[in-house]
Order: C-alpha cells, then sequence, then structure tokens
C-alpha cells in the first residue's frame, strides 16, 4: 500500500490503494481462469487419460474419464426422456381389461339385470367399483375382446383386483363362501396373511353358455 506523506494528498492515497488492489483481484482472476483452463485440457488429453488408466489398473481400480462421464450423463437422459410420456398422448390401454389397482371391475349393460344384481352385490358390501356399459357406442368394440379374454359369452364381466372371476353367479359365490374379502385385497395384503388364509384359491367361473335361461332374461345375461 502506498505510504501517505504530509505532501501526498489522502484521495490520492486511496485512489493508488484502490487501483493496487484491483489489479491484485484481476491478476488472481486471470490466474484461476489459465488454472482452470489447463486444468480441463489435461482432464480431456488422451494421453493423460491413457495414463491415468493405466495407474488406475495397477491397484485394481477403474478410471472414468470426464467425456465418458459427460456422456454416461447424455444417454441417462436420453434414455429418460424417450421412457417419458408424450404430452397429450392417451394412455397406452394395459393388455388384459383386468386393472389390479380397481377393487373390482364390471363390463355390463345397464339393460341387463344380472349386471345390476352384480353391482348391488358390491354395493351391499360398499365396495368402491368400476362399471362399463358395453351398450355405449364408444364401448362396443370392447365385447369381442372381452369374449376372446375370458372364455365367457354372456354380461357381466366381473374382475375384482385385475383378476377376472366370471359373471354374477361366480361372485354370489364368492361372497356365499366368505371369499369376498380376500378376493379384493392386493398382492401385498395377501402375502402379510397368515399361511392358511393364504392357500385360498379364486378360480374363475366363466359362464360359457351363449344365452342367460329364458326364465330369468330375455337377451343376453349372466345366469
Amino acid at each position: 500500500m502506498p505510504e501517505e506523506t504530509p505532501s501526498m494528498p489522502k484521495k490520492l492515497v486511496r485512489d493508488a490503494t484502490a487501483r493496487l488492489f484491483a489489479a491484485l483481484n484481476r491478476a488472481d482472476e486471470l490466474g484461476g481462469e489459465v488454472r482452470d483452463y489447463l486444468q480441463e485440457r489435461v482432464l480431456v488429453d488422451p494421453r493423460y487419460v491413457a495414463a491415468r488408466r493405466r495407474v488406475a489398473r495397477l491397484f485394481g481400480r477403474a478410471y472414468v474419464s470426464k467425456d465418458e462421464v459427460v456422456a454416461h450423463a447424455a444417454a441417462a437422459e436420453d434414455a429418460r426422456a424417450a421412457a417419458a410420456p408424450v404430452a397429450g398422448a392417451a394412455p397406452a390401454r394395459p393388455a388384459g381389461f383386468g386393472d389390479p389397482a380397481i377393487k373390482a371391475q364390471i363390463y355390463g349393460r345397464k339393460s341387463c339385470p344380472w349386471s345390476g344384481r352384480a353391482i348391488t352385490v358390491l354395493e351391499k358390501h360398499k365396495v368402491d367399483f368400476d362399471f362399463v356399459d358395453l351398450d355405449e357406442p364408444e364401448h362396443e368394440d370392447l365385447l369381442p375382446a372381452l369374449i376372446t379374454e375370458t372364455s365367457q359369452h354372456t354380461v357381466p364381466f366381473v374382475y375384482l383386483r385385475g383378476h377376472f372371476v366370471g359373471g354374477f353367479n361366480a361372485l354370489a359365490e364368492i361372497e356365499r363362501l366368505g371369499q369376498l374379502e380376500f378376493a379384493l385385497m392386493t398382492a401385498a395384503e395377501r402375502e402379510a396373511l397368515p399361511a392358511h388364509q393364504r392357500s385360498v384359491v379364486i378360480t374363475p367361473r366363466p359362464n360359457t353358455d351363449d344365452v342367460a335361461p329364458a326364465e330369468h332374461i330375455a337377451d343376453d345375461g349372466d345366469a
């Protein structure tokens, strides 16, 4: 710092001191930039990378260069972007009609008494369920696929926790045997049960008749 003398005004001393500190700070910045530049060049220099690999192998280790780190990060980001759903695109329909996230699903017709009876069973036990009316124009094309998947020819098609069980008769039998609560459990909830309770097996009972008995319903339905 310049030494103040009686003949040197204080303002001149302050200005000189400020310029000195500014010069020192700039020199430090330049030194840091030069150091960073040299380090950057060294880290990506093929000869340096090859030498680091040889040293790492001597100690039984692996050396990953900066370029490789950047490349791996870019590849991971590309993979995440490719897996992300496209905004505005309709979600793909699952391979089957049963959804394990939903307690109960009924594919039926509002005009069908057997569909109504299946709904009544679930409502009696306060079970949340989804109902798809196959009479609606947007759902008409589901019937052939449901028949193919279940080998059942009449409505309703009842799914409990994603598993097809049959029609109304199958649902009523599950209720009669006291198995409805078990059938509505998630896989994790079933695993938490004692072994003797986990042994319960609910077998699908599709109705393979072409039509329901005439004394019950005139159009197609589940006996």
